[in-house]
């Protein structure tokens, strides 16, 4: 006879849905930001592998005694057209652009993030090579020397 007053208990109420569609968000912005984290980690990562394959391909022009000027040399790295940037990519900008020379680590280059650096130590025997990541250097320090 009173079966209209009886409750209906199926489902969730609106209460139990915000709360749960609320931790959800949480825990898709924790993800969100842990993700960002390594692809910052990643970049810096592909900045360190350049610096190394630019230390090796001075290492090989110094032994076979090629380097008269390592400026033009860092330039053809950078050509697109050229086969001589051996792949390398900046990560950051996603463009060829990863070497530079300066005459210190002392200040950002001018490039930006991403790029590796040559340093030259001693005319034409003794290079060194940093790369530049995320606003900051990267720790590494590699040398190329004759």
């Amino acid at each position: 006879m009173f079966m209209y007053l009886q409750k209906n208990k199926k489902g969730f109420t609106l209460i139990e849905l915000m709360v749960v569609v609320a931790i959800i968000g949480i825990l898709a912005l924790l993800g969100l930001r842990l993700y960002t984290g390594q692809q910052t980690k990643a970049k810096e990562s592909i900045v360190k592998a350049n610096a190394g394959t630019v230390q090796t391909l001075i290492q090989s022009e110094l032994a076979d005694g090629n380097i008269s000027d390592i400026g033009s040399l860092v330039s053809s790295w950078n050509d697109p057209e050229d086969d001589l940037h051996a792949g390398m990519r900046n990560p950051f900008d996603d463009t060829k652009d990863v070497c530079q020379t300066a005459g210190n680590f002392d200040s950002a280059p001018t490039d930006g993030n991403g790029v590796v650096v040559v340093v030259e130590e001693a005319t034409g025997t003794k290079y060194s090579i940093k790369g530049y990541g995320n606003g900051a250097w990267l720790p590494d320090t590699l040398t190329a020397q004759r």
